[in-house]
C-alpha cells in the first residue's frame, strides 16, 4: 500500500500542464473551442475568456483547436519540466462552408434551449433587415401572442401560455424594464440592437430575480463583435419612419464604448371599418370605411454606455445612461365606441446605470455580478377638451351643457405622475466542481410616485410608494455525463406599500414564499425531456395599483396572485448531411389564486383580483433547415384559461361564471415561416433572402361566454394573415435593403377587446452594417 501511495504521489507530481486563450481573427474570445491532445481522449472546452487548461506527462504532443465555423488549426507542443503556456492561438472563420457559421449561431441558440428551463430562443440575426418591432418577431413564437390596441405605439397586452400582462416579466441584458417607461418597450425597440430573445415559459432563474407568475422575456443584445456600426431606416405605411444607430467600440485595452440611439414615428392614419348612430333615430348605421385622424406617435431614445472588460478586478465594469421620450395621441377609448380627437399621454425618462461581474473572484469558482440603475421617469396624460368627436373627425363643442369639467373620456385633467425608481440586483454562483453548483440572487426595487392634476391648479394627489424584495436560492446538479441537469431552488417575496385613499394614508406589507424545481435528461444524443415544478406568487405592478390617470383607473386593493404551474416537454433535434430537423412541445398547467385580470369599465378598464383560475395546454414547434439555402417553422398553441370560482367571495352564492372561459384571451393559434437564401447571386459573398409567413387566430370570446346571447359568444372573428419579406444583402452584409408587406390579402384583424388593427402596410428598409 505504501509503495503505492509512493508511485501515486510520483505519477501526480510528474503531470504538467498546457494553458492559453483561444481568439477570433478580431480579438474576440471564443467559448466552447475544443482543445484536445491528438491521439488521446485529454480534452478541454474554452470557458468564456477563451481560456484552456489541460493536464498530462511530458512529451511531444500536437494541440487540436476545433470550433464550428471555424478552420481548425493544430499546434505542436513540447512538454519537458515545466508547465507551457500557449499564447494566444488565432482561428480563422471558415469561409469555404458559410453554411457553417449558420450551424455555429444555432448552436449558441441550442444550447440555451438545452438549458433545464422550459425557454424557447429566437435568434434575431434572420430578422435583422426586417422593419418589425420586436412585438411583431415575438408574436411568432409558440406560446406568445400580443394582443395590440392599434398600430405603432399603442397599448398592448403580452400573453405567455395564459399569462398575461406584468405577470409576464420583461428584462434587457438581465435588467428588469418594469420601470423604463412606456417611451422604451418591445414595441419600439428595432430589431438589429438585439441579437436574440430568451423566452422562459413558467420557471424564471433566479439570476434575473423575477417575481414573474408565468414567465420571463430577456432580451440579449450583441455582445460579441468588439467593434461595429449599424445603422438602418426604414419608411412604410401610415407615414411611419423608423431609424436606428448602433455602434461599439473596444479597444486592446479593454476600454469599452456601446452607443444605441433610435427613434419611431407614425400618424398611423390606416382605416378602419365602424358603424356610427344616425343622429336623428340613433340607429347604427351600416359599417364604412373610416381613417383614423388622431392616433399619431412619436419616441426617440438615446443609451450609451462606457467601462472596461477583461480585467483583473472586474470581466467587465459598465456605467451608463438611458434618455428617452415619446407622445401617442390617443384615437378612441378602450374600445372602438368612444372617439377622441384631442386627448394625449407622452413621457420623458432618464435611466442611469452600473454593471460589474467578475469570474473566480477571491476563489475559482465564485462569480459576483452587481446591477443597479436609478431611473426618473415624468408621465403625463392629457384631456382638457369638451369637444366630441365621430369617425368623420367632425366634432360638438360643449356638449356636456353647463358642464365644462368633462373631458373627452372622463374629468377634465392634466395628470401628472413622476416616478422615481431604484433597482438593485446582486447575483452570486459557486461552481463547486462539474457536477454542483450553489447560486444566491438579491433584487430590491423601491418604487415612489408623486402625483398631481395640474389641470386643477395643480393639487397633489398623493405620494404613494411601492417596495420590493426578493430573494432567491438555487442548487444545480449535473450528471451522468452531463446528460441529467436538476435544479432546486426557493424564493422570498416581500411587498410595502404607502397608498393614499379617502386622504389616509395607509402602509401594509406581506411576506410569500415559492419554491420549486427544473429538470432535463437526455434520453438520447437527439431527444431531451423537460419538466419543472414551481409554486410562485407575483406582486402587483405600479400601474395595476395606481393606473395611468386617463384610461386605467387605479385599483390600490390588489394582493399579490400566486400560482402552481407545471410544465412537461419534449424537445427532439438532428441533422445528416445537409437536413436539419429540430421538433419540440410542452404541456402547461397552471392553478393560479387572486389571479389578476384587466377588466373593461365604461370607457376605461380597471385591475381586479379573481379568485381561482385554472390554465391547461399545449404547444409544439417543428422546424426544417436545408443547408443554408431553406428553412421552414410552423408552430401552435392551444390553452384555456377557465374560472374555478364557486362561490362568490364574501357570500354564500353560487358564481355563474365558474367553469367559463375567461373572456378577451385567444385560445388556439398559430404560425408558419418558410424562408429561401440565395448567395452569390451577382457578387461574391451577395445574398438574396425570400420569407414568408403567416398567423392564424381562432375565434375567441370577447366576453364571459356563459353571458348574453350563444351568437355573440365569440365575438372576435377567426383571423388568418400573411406577410413577405425580400431582402437583399450585398459586399459580404455591409449593404443591406429589404421591401416587406404585411397582411398581404388586406383582411380585417382585430384584438384586445374587438379593437381593429392596421390593415395591407409596406415597409422599405435600409441598413448599413460595418464591422
Amino acid at each position: 500500500m505504501a509503495l503505492m501511495a509512493c508511485f501515486n504521489g510520483f505519477s501526480q507530481k510528474s503531470k504538467l500542464s498546457i494553458s492559453g486563450v483561444v481568439i477570433s481573427k478580431g480579438g474576440t474570445p471564443l467559448k466552447g473551442v475544443l482543445v484536445q491532445i491528438e491521439g488521446t481522449d485529454i480534452v478541454d472546452l474554452t470557458n468564456q475568456k477563451g481560456e484552456f487548461k489541460i493536464s498530462t506527462e511530458s512529451g511531444s504532443y500536437i494541440l487540436s483547436f476545433s470550433y464550428v465555423g471555424f478552420k481548425t488549426k493544430q499546434t505542436s507542443i513540447s512538454l519537458k519540466q515545466k508547465n507551457e503556456v500557449v499564447s494566444n492561438t488565432i482561428l480563422e472563420e471558415d469561409m469555404m462552408f458559410l453554411n457553417e457559421i449558420v450551424v455555429k449561431g444555432k448552436s449558441k441558440i441550442e444550447r440555451v434551449r438545452q438549458q433545464a428551463y422550459n425557454i424557447t430562443a429566437v435568434d434575431l440575426k434572420k430578422t435583422h433587415n426586417s422593419s418589425s418591432d420586436l412585438n411583431q418577431i415575438l408574436n411568432k413564437t409558440t406560446g406568445v401572442r400580443i394582443r395590440e390596441s392599434g398600430g405603432m405605439g399603442s397599448a398592448f397586452n403580452f400573453s405567455l401560455n395564459g399569462f398575461s400582462g406584468d405577470q409576464v416579466k420583461f428584462f434587457l441584458d438581465g435588467i428588469p424594464m418594469d420601470h423604463y417607461g412606456s417611451s422604451l418597450t418591445l414595441n419600439n425597440i428595432p430589431v438589429n440592437m438585439a441579437e436574440r430573445i430568451d423566452v422562459y415559459k413558467g420557471v424564471v432563474p433566479i439570476e434575473l430575480g423575477a417575481d414573474a407568475l408565468g414567465g420571463a422575456v430577456n432580451i440579449i443584445t450583441n455582445k460579441s463583435v468588439n467593434r461595429y456600426i449599424d445603422a438602418s431606416y426604414s419608411f412604410g405605411s401610415f407615414n411611419t419612419h423608423r431609424a436606428a444607430v448602433n455602434t461599439r467600440f473596444t479597444n486592446k485595452d479593454g476600454l469599452i464604448l456601446n452607443l444605441n440611439a433610435f427613434s419611431n414615428y407614425s400618424e398611423n392614419n390606416y382605416k378602419v371599418d365602424v358603424s356610427i348612430a344616425d343622429k336623428n333615430t340613433s340607429k347604427f348605421l351600416p359599417e364604412k370605411k373610416y381613417t383614423h385622424f388622431h392616433d399619431g406617435y412619436k419616441s426617440g431614445t438615446v443609451m450609451a454606455e462606457t467601462g472596461f472588460k477583461n480585467k483583473k478586478y472586474a470581466d467587465y465594469l459598465l456605467v451608463g445612461f438611458i434618455m428617452s421620450a415619446n407622445e401617442k395621441e390617443i384615437q378612441q377609448g378602450r374600445t372602438m365606441q368612444r372617439v377622441v380627437g384631442q386627448a394625449f399621454i407622452d413621457s420623458k425618462t432618464f435611466i442611469s446605470s452600473l454593471k460589474y461581474k467578475k469570474d473566480d473572484l477571491f476563489t475559482k469558482g465564485l462569480s459576483v455580478s452587481l446591477n443597479t440603475s436609478y431611473s426618473l421617469v415624468n408621465n403625463r396624460a392629457v384631456d382638457t377638451s369638451s369637444r366630441v368627436y365621430d369617425w368623420t373627425g367632425k366634432y360638438i363643442y360643449r356638449q356636456f351643457a353647463g358642464n365644462d369639467d368633462k373631458g373627452e373620456l372622463g374629468d377634465k385633467k392634466i395628470y401628472v405622475y413622476d416616478e422615481e425608481n431604484l433597482l438593485a440586483s446582486t447575483n452570486i454562483k459557486y461552481q463547486i466542481n462539474e457536477q454542483h453548483s450553489l447560486a444566491f440572487n438579491y433584487l430590491f426595487s423601491g418604487y415612489k410616485r408623486k402625483e398631481t392634476d395640474e389641470y386643477k391648479e395643480v393639487v397633489a394627489l398623493g405620494k404613494p410608494v411601492i417596495d420590493k424584495n426578493i430573494l432567491g436560492m438555487v442548487y444545480n446538479l449535473n450528471g451522468f455525463d452531463n446528460r441529467l441537469s436538476v435544479s432546486a431552488f426557493g424564493k422570498m417575496f416581500n411587498l410595502y406599500t404607502e397608498m393614499v385613499s379617502d386622504e389616509d394614508k395607509k402602509s401594509s406589507s406581506s411576506n410569500n414564499y415559492g419554491y420549486g424545481a427544473t429538470g432535463t435528461y437526455h434520453l438520447s444524443e437527439n431527444l431531451q425531456i423537460k419538466t419543472s415544478y414551481e409554486h410562485t406568487y407575483r406582486l402587483p405592478s405600479s400601474l395595476e395599483m395606481l393606473g395611468d390617470g386617463l384610461t386605467i383607473n387605479s385599483n390600490i386593493n390588489l394582493r399579490p396572485e400566486s400560482s402552481d404551474n407545471i410544465n412537461l416537454g419534449l424537445a427532439f433535434n438532428t441533422q445528416k448531411n445537409k437536413h436539419q430537423f429540430n421538433a419540440e412541445s410542452s404541456l402547461i398547467y397552471r392553478e393560479a389564486k387572486d389571479f389578476i385580470q384587466e377588466k373593461q369599465v365604461g370607457n376605461v378598464t380597471i385591475f381586479e383580483n379573481l379568485q381561482n383560475v385554472r390554465v391547461t395546454g399545449i404547444d409544439g414547434a417543428l422546424h426544417y433547415g436545408y443547408s443554408d439555402l431553406l428553412t421552414f417553422e410552423i408552430n401552435a398553441t392551444y390553452q384555456k384559461s377557465i374560472n374555478k370560482n364557486r362561490i362568490v367571495k364574501g357570500t354564500s352564492i353560487l358564481d355563474e361564471l365558474y367553469g367559463a372561459q375567461l373572456p378577451n384571451v385567444p385560445i388556439f393559434y398559430g404560425n408558419a415561416d418558410l424562408g429561401f437564401t440565395f448567395k452569390n447571386i451577382k457578387y461574391k459573398h451577395d445574398r438574396l433572402a425570400v420569407n414568408l409567413s403567416a398567423n392564424y387566430i381562432d375565434a375567441f370570446y370577447l366576453t364571459w361566454p356563459v353571458l348574453g346571447e350563444l351568437e355573440t359568444k365569440k365575438a372576435i372573428p377567426e383571423q388568418f394573415t400573411e406577410n413577405a419579406m425580400v431582402s437583399y444583402s450585398f459586399l459580404n452584409g455591409k449593404y443591406n435593403l429589404a421591401f416587406e408587406c404585411r397582411n398581404i390579402t388586406d383582411v380585417k384583424v382585430y384584438d384586445y377587446f374587438k379593437v381593429q388593427k392596421p390593415g395591407r402596410s409596406f415597409a422599405v428598409k435600409f441598413r448599413f452594417f460595418l464591422q
